[in-house]
């Protein structure tokens, strides 16, 4: 019987809003298949080869078969977006001729966790020059003499920049974007696939700073979930959803002039979903995994594509226990070949946060058990139901190399972010947040765990860690750990990890407020310097603050210093790219935003960090910005300053840079010597 769409439909809207919501949360940081039951540890995550390629196949489709039996209606919501497919980038660039440069002077690098472990940014120097990007453009500035600061080259790759690595003269730039559907095709035959994203990354020899010129192009299958360099390799994490070529949508199977009511659409989708089974049956495995593109250039002309498996069947490790079709790739790219080589591993997870150290690189995911379909012959877990979060190991050569699994294991708890890990003489530390999902019971606990014939052990713990709060930041060095959480009070947490058997709580200090990040300094990491949130008695924000604590003895952390930021935003509250402590001169640099309803103002805060004490030295205010609407801000017949998310600091000179222009200044007096305008 068919009724009219409105009423009859109104369950199709309601399941149409809890998937919106499922997918808003699985954006973040998506559940790892193969974790236990509500974090009781019932289930393995450890993964497993399969016999041979036909096994892998069969894998691959048992899950496809699984996928497509549970979609429901309200599946017909993927894909409406309106995406715009950029042309190429072009090989040219707009350049100035640039002169002859002495000797580069000491100058600051990318904040990164790992000594030894460069990390991808928006901004790198050499010291003689800055590589920028900006949007879809890649920016190279000569930095040196300050007073000469100027753009040298300007490339517009026509797509977005994520981040970049600079390695001597060679610049590696990221972007993302998705496959160009078929203009062949009618748009709603296309609702499902064929805007699968793609990571981008290109070559660029620097060798002459003016004229960057493009030496290679790779076509990575996936969206990017993180990546890092050590030498000459960039190893890459991304996250591609296996599924057959060309599926099918019920729109398929409505037409011109049917009256669409929940009836309709439910025999549409039936359809659709049986011919999607034909079409998995008919599938072959290299259907089902990905591809990858490499183009070679000479003199700045492309070579013709080649087009490689992205990994062998026998490098794709499976979950022993746990379902699900996403494949995260561990690509490994040595740049320092003529012809730079890609070696990957794959494993069945989902999205995951990475962690890397000089030895090992780690991906961790959480079972979201609210939002996913449960395992494949597994109960429905509990109403609210603990998470746990699964850890999968691969060892990476220092020079080039495939990642090779090596183990997985699973802890409690949910991750704050990628400090929460750090590994040391071959043992991960993973600090967890508790509880069930909407807070019942929550408290903290530190996890050691040791490789162990595949899979990774707990050797010891500390558990019931500030019970009814939260981690907000970590840190580990060496055979120390910090832990700061917070719900009044910020206690920090000095922990002694030097026997994995025994972790121990050292010490521990109180104070208002909590700290977002917390990076060592002082002799032999004697000191903490942390940025965060101040906070009253009664645990209300009130505004921004950087702290100084001595933990040169363990048992005893002591507050040697602080300074209150007040109201306002900085992004290195939660961006450690933005936050520079340049321990040469003792220099901490960070953007800083104020606001109000008839003003906002944008620069660079500058501190000296002493051994007792942090001053504020000045601030760095950039250009103000003319007219009525800027970078969202709405500016009636005024102006506002251009916001700064980055510094560097080359020589005697530090550079605020901001969206639309740089200002440089001098190091001792802050006083802006030039200003250079962004394209």
């Amino acid at each position: 019987m068919n009724a009219s769409f409105l009423p009859q439909g109104w369950s199709v809207w309601r399941a149409v809003a809890a998937f919106l919501v499922a997918a808003a949360v699985i954006a973040g940081c998506s559940p790892s298949a193969g974790v236990g039951t509500g974090g009781t540890g019932s289930y393995s995550a450890k993964l497993v080869k399969a016999t041979d390629c036909g096994d892998l196949e069969r894998r691959l489709k048992t899950e496809l078969r699984r996928r497509y039996e549970r979609q429901d209606s309200y599946f017909i919501y993927y894909g409406w977006m309106n995406i715009i497919y950029p042309p190429l980038p072009p090989t040219t660039t707009t350049a100035t001729a640039s002169g002859s440069v002495d000797a580069a002077p000491s100058h600051s690098e990318t904040n990164v966790q790992e000594k030894g472990v460069d990390e991808g940014d928006l901004v790198k120097t050499d010291g003689t020059y800055i590589y920028l990007a900006r949007g879809s453009r890649f920016i190279v500035m000569k930095a040196q003499p300050a007073a000469e600061t100027a753009i040298v080259s300007d490339i517009d790759l026509k797509e977005p920049i994520g981040e970049l690595y600079l390695n001597g003269s060679q610049v590696s730039i990221t972007t993302s974007t998705y496959n160009r559907p078929s203009p062949a095709v009618p748009l709603v035959a296309n609702l499902t696939l064929p805007w699968s994203p793609i990571t981008r990354v290109y070559l660029y020899d620097v060798t002459n700073a003016a004229m960057p010129t493009v030496t290679a192009r790779y076509d990575l299958p996936g969206a990017m979930q993180g990546s890092r360099r050590i030498n000459s390799t960039i190893y890459m994490v991304t996250n591609y959803a296996i599924d057959i070529p060309n599926p099918v949508n019920l729109w398929n199977y409505m037409y011109p002039g049917d009256h669409i009511d929940q009836d309709a659409l439910i025999a549409a989708n039936a359809l659709a979903k049986a011919e999607n089974l034909k079409r998995i049956d008919a599938a072959t495995l290299g259907d089902l995994l990905p591809s990858y593109s490499r183009t070679l250039y000479s003199g700045g002309v492309a070579g013709t594509p080649q087009k490689l498996p992205a990994v062998d069947c026998t490098d794709v490790s499976i979950p022993e226990s746990g379902n699900g079709t996403d494949l995260s790739l561990v690509i490994a790219i040595d740049t320092s070949s003529p012809e730079p080589v890609v070696t990957s591993s794959g494993v069945l997870s989902s999205w995951c946060t990475l962690y890397m150290s000089p030895d090992s690189l780690y991906l961790a995911s959480t079972n979201n058990w609210l939002w996913i379909t449960p395992m494949a012959d597994a109960g429905q877990p509990p109403a609210n139901p603990e998470p746990a979060t699964a850890l999968h190991k691969f060892s990476v050569a220092q020079t080039a190399g495939k990642p090779l699994y090596r183990g997985s294991g699973t802890v409690n708890g949910w991750l704050n972010n990628q400090f929460s890990m750090g590994e040391y003489n071959g043992y991960l530390r993973i600090g967890t947040t508790r509880g069930g999902w909407f807070g019942e019971g929550i408290s903290n606990q530190l996890a050691i765990l040791g490789e162990k014939e595949g899979a990774l052990v707990e050797t010891g713990r500390i558990g019931g860690l500030a019970p009814g709060e939260r981690i907000y930041s970590m840190r580990f060095d060496r055979s120390r750990g910090y832990m700061v959480t917070f719900r009044q009070t910020d206690p920090l947490y000095t922990l002694d990890l030097s026997d994995p058997a025994k972790p121990r709580v050292a010490g521990e200090i109180k104070v208002n407020g909590f700290a977002t990040y917390i990076h060592l300094v002082g002799p032999d990491n004697s000191r903490l310097l942390t940025i965060g949130q101040s906070a009253n008695a009664s645990g209300v924000v009130t505004g921004n603050k950087l702290q100084l604590f001595d933990v040169s003895n363990l048992s005893t952390p002591r507050l040697i210093g602080d300074f209150e930021l007040g109201s306002g935003w900085s992004s290195a509250l939660y961006d450690y790219h933005a936050f520079l402590y340049y321990d040469l001169l003792g220099v901490l640099a960070i953007p800083y935003e104020t606001y109000s309803p008839t003003l906002y103002s944008s620069g660079l805060r500058v501190f000296t960090v002493g051994d007792t004490a942090i001053t504020q030295r000045g601030l760095i205010q950039t250009k103000n910005i003319n007219g009525d609407a800027i970078n969202g801000y709405l500016v009636i017949g005024g102006s506002i300053s251009d916001t700064v998310y980055r510094s560097v600091i080359i020589g005697n000179s530090i550079y605020a840079i901001a969206y639309n222009s740089i200002a440089v200044a001098d190091i001792d007096t802050l006083a802006v010597e030039k200003v250079v305008n962004l394209p």
